[in-house]
Parts: C-alpha cells; structure tokens; sequence
C-alpha cells in the first residue's frame, strides 16, 4: 500500500490517498463514501497518523476498501492549488540513527580518529524535533545562526505497532512502512554542539524532509535492499544502496525499546551512506539549489533551499 497526503485551494485540510492497483491515486474519504453511501467517515481516514495508530484491522479495512473500489482516480491532480504533502500529518517521534559503516568512517578519517567502538555495539542515534517536518516541494529554510547548510540521503521507518522489550525476531512486526528522508543539517553549528559531548540539537532540529508518501512493509519486506541517490540541480552527488547498513530496522527496534517503549508513529532515519551528503564529499549547498533524494520503489523527496534568514547569531 502506497499512502500520500495532499490538498488543494477547496479543501480546508490536507486528504489521505492511497495508490489503487493499476489505477491513480483514491482519496480515502471519497472512496468510503462511493462504497457505502455513509456520511460519517471513521477517523482514520481522514489522518495518516489516526490510521497508523488504529492499528492492523484499520489497515486491513483500507486494503479492503482499496479493493472495492472503482480503478478510476479519485485524487484531481490538476485542481488549483494542488500539492502533495508531507504523509504523515503528526509524529509520536523522530530518532535519526548512523547505520551506515562507510559514513561513520568517513566522519572519522576527518576527524583523524578510530570508529568508536560503542558503534559495533548499537545502533546510536540522536532525538530531532518530530515538529518541523517539511513535505514534497517544500522549501527548507536557512537559519540565522548558519553558513554551512547540507543535505544527508536517508531512507525513514515508521513504527506500526507499540511494544517495549521488543526482541530482534520480533521487531518486523512493528514496522508500518518506509519514506525518503531529508536529515536537512546545520554543520558549523554540529562542529560547535560536538564540542559539548552534547547534541546535535540547533544543528539538526530546524527542519527534516518526509515523502513523497509512505510505502507499506508488505510492499517492500521488512529489510528493504533499494538503490538510493541523492542530486543537486539535477546532478548527481552521491549513490547507495538501504542494504549496506551496518545496523538492521529490527536491531534499531530492539535498541529502542529496551527498557522503553516505542510508539505507533516513531520515525526512525537510517542515516546516510557514505559519500550522500554534502559534507563526505566537500561540497556546500547555496541558496536556492534544489536538492532531490530518491529511493527506488518510494519516489522522489525534492526541497529547494532558501535564502539565509538574517545575520548569523553566535
């Protein structure tokens, strides 16, 4: 199951739609109302995040409803004021995870060091602010306290099922789905927050790229092997592929819940592979670049960047 959210200039919030086998892209809320006649609409189709948290039955009441509906698209892209947006409208959390080995040791040769042993360990990750993402086509801002702004390629998991002391062999039944992630990035303010043995915290937390739409794990499996690619103004920077990490979404799982419970909604990035960012690969973004990531079977994220908001701050 493919999942988006959208709107347009008549509508007064954004929609869910789902991709229709063969067809366009149905709007749930219209599919409900051409299967049954009913105008009182469940409440998880009318939000992502509803959706997720209701859990499998609600899933599977979607693929029914998928089913049983007409092949024709019921999503007008051509509306005024069309745009698809972020696919998930609220998120219980973002962790943002260093799974991949050739990144990390990247990040080390710079810096003239060994991999940290904790690394072999577990998968580490850092907490983001889950409340500013940006969705397709969205334009990430460029904060005053920066001159260095990048990008990083990364593929996202969302959590489908809650659980605490999830076990490895179990953790693939917890994950609803996949998207491309944006992990936007601040890196004079990181060197600095690195100093602290603290953070990121301001270097990371002012934006996060999510879409084009989520991608359920019955597509995909629940340990996707995709090439991945990241552009600048349509060149390529950098190419991987998900199946290089170091770390598994189930070992990230199981890391997570130890002792603590994960949630329907969590979000976890992968990190990115070597050489997909700007900072691998001494380049800098500039004001107005257009940076693509893609992951093959999920689609294109694209975010132009913006112009710098003021003098930098300290």
């Amino acid at each position: 199951m493919r999942i988006w959210r959208y709107r347009n200039d008549a509508l007064p919030s954004p929609r869910v739609a789902v991709a229709v086998p063969g067809g366009g892209p149905l709007d749930l809320v219209v599919a409900w109302s051409l299967a049954t006649g009913e105008d009182e609409v469940p409440p998880y189709l009318w939000s992502v995040a509803t959706l997720i948290e209701a859990g499998p039955e609600a899933w599977e009441a979607v693929r029914s409803l998928i089913a049983a509906s007409p092949e024709e698209p019921t999503v007008w892209q051509g509306a005024p004021g069309f745009r698809w947006v972020c696919p998930l409208d609220r998120l219980a959390s973002l962790r943002d995870f260093l799974a991949f080995e050739s990144h990390v040791r990247q990040g080390a040769e710079r810096r003239g060091s060994e991999v940290p042993a904790y690394w072999y360990e577990a998968p580490v990750y850092y907490k983001g602010n889950h409340r500013r993402m940006i969705g397709p086509e969205e334009t990430c801002p460029w904060p005053s306290y920066t001159t260095h702004l990048d990008f990083e390629l990364e593929m996202a998991m969302i959590v489908g099922r809650p659980g605490t002391d999830i076990a490895v062999p179990d953790a693939p039944g917890h994950i609803f789905g996949f998207s491309v992630l944006n992990d936007f990035s601040a890196r004079d303010m990181q060197a600095k927050e690195a100093t602290t043995w603290l953070g990121p915290a301001k270097a990371k937390d002012f934006c996060t790229g999510l879409g084009p739409c989520i991608v359920t794990a019955d597509e995909l499996g629940a340990q996707p092997d995709l090439a991945m690619a990241c552009r600048v103004n349509g060149e390529e920077w950098g190419r991987g592929r998900s199946s290089e990490a170091r770390w598994s979404w189930a070992e990230m799982i199981a890391h997570v819940s130890a002792g603590e419970g994960v949630e329907a909604g969590d979000v976890y990035g992968s990190g990115t592979p070597g050489g997909c960012c700007g900072l691998d690969l001494g380049r800098r973004l500039a004001p107005g670049d257009v940076v693509e990531l893609e992951i093959e079977g999920i689609g294109v994220l694209r975010n132009p960047v913006g112009a710098p908001m003021g003098a930098t701050g300290g």
